[in-house]
């Protein structure tokens, strides 16, 4: 990002929006490090709801979408359908940290079954986002925010009218 903040970088693309994506609730702290370095070292991030999507969300009927909610019906039409090249995706660790950023370079999703389905130190999630750009990468304790963000979900899309756009795009910089 050469110094600037977030909000620099989004001007200069002419983008008003962005997405939060959190690494993984429920896990342990371990297990969410390693799918942290996994993404970094695959270029890529994911999403899953493994009991219930066991097939690709773009194949899958209405009656089969309802079974997931609403909540997820939300995620996954963010990541699958409405994410597009050049978006940058910010991924949280927890509330009160970012550990990085993704730019978003190929057009769709892909699923992936053999990722989660892997029983060895690789398994990931099954639907991907394949070769992002990683903008930025943070620490493992990542960039810590001047408060806890906000949001209902693992993934949301943050607009100007969104409660934490402006302190983010504001106050992310790039030493």
């Amino acid at each position: 990002m050469n110094g600037k903040t977030f909000g620099e970088l989004l001007a200069s693309e002419h983008k008003d929006h962005f997405y939060l994506m959190h690494l993984s609730y429920g896990l342990d702290k371990k297990e969410r490090e390693r799918l942290w370095k996994y993404a970094t070292e695959g270029n890529m991030i994911g999403l899953d709801l493994p009991d219930i999507v066991k097939r690709d969300w773009v194949t899958l009927s209405e009656s089969e979408r309802e079974r997931a909610g609403s909540h997820w019906i939300n995620q996954f039409d963010l990541f699958c359908s409405e994410m597009n090249v050049g978006d940058y995706v910010v991924i949280l660790n927890g509330t009160y940290s970012v550990l990085g950023i993704a730019k978003i370079t190929e057009p769709k999703h892909h699923f992936r079954p053999n990722l989660s389905n892997n029983t060895d130190p690789c398994r990931f999630f099954d639907h991907v986002r394949e070769n992002v750009k990683w903008v930025r990468q943070y620490p493992w304790d990542g960039y810590v925010l001047p408060e806890r963000l906000t949001f209902d979900g693992t993934l949301d899309r943050v607009t100007p009218r969104t409660r934490s756009h402006r302190w983010i795009v504001l106050t992310m910089i790039d030493p």
